[in-house]
């Protein structure tokens, strides 16, 4: 069939894409309509509630009642909205922590903004610090690094006589260069710290 009598199809954008957008590309990357801005308000608000040691059950009970938006809402429409928050901004109840963090970093914003459009420079350079220590940015976050691999080391190698004897053979009186000496490669079998460790209190013992 001719490529050029192809219909090519396109799924609609739904509201929760277009809100999942919102978030991660910003609000100008989107333009929502007055209901779906609703939508997306309501969406929030499930997600503060369970931020805020709410479980789904407890959010959807609030979101039900006169309390929530002067209204309430059914209990199909509150599931759908705790549903909806789960899945823009992940499961609150594995991230609790990352959540309430996001929240936090989000009232820093708007208050930077404050303070910019106010002048107030104090404000505005406490904002900065706070976000500095919120996202861990004064602290070495590096998982991988290990500061006492830098520090000086003093090895005791333990060698067969054999090597012992090669190395007077071969000795000059000066430096003496390891790779240098007739060697022949063998099997070997990689162990990590916990396995060496107990090797080598092993030989101690048998010792």
């Amino acid at each position: 069939m001719s490529s050029e009598g192809a219909l090519v199809t396109r799924q609609k954008e739904t509201t929760l894409d277009k809100i999942r957008k919102y978030y991660l590309k910003g609000e100008d990357s989107v333009t929502l309509t007055e209901k779906q801005e609703l939508t997306r308000v309501h969406i929030y608000k499930a997600w503060n509630l369970m931020i805020n040691y709410h479980s789904k059950e407890q959010a959807m009970q609030v979101m039900m009642t006169a309390a929530f938006d002067g209204e309430g809402c059914s209990r199909a429409t509150a599931y759908r909205f705790v549903s909806d928050a789960m899945s823009i901004f992940g499961n609150i109840f594995q991230n609790i922590k990352e959540a309430k963090r996001y929240l936090i970093e989000e009232d820093l914003k708007r208050l930077q903004q404050r303070a910019i459009k106010s002048g107030d420079g104090a404000l505005e350079l406490n904002v900065i610090k706070q976000m500095i220590k919120i996202g861990g940015f004064d602290k070495d976050t590096d998982p991988k690094f290990n500061p006492k691999k830098l520090e000086s080391n003093t090895y005791i190698l333990k060698m067969h006589p054999s090597v012992l004897a090669a190395i007077d053979k071969m000795a000059t009186g000066s430096a003496f260069d390891f790779n240098d000496m007739p060697t022949e490669d063998i099997d070997y079998t990689e162990v990590d710290e916990e396995s060496s460790d107990w090797s080598l209190e092993t030989e101690k013992d048998e010792e």
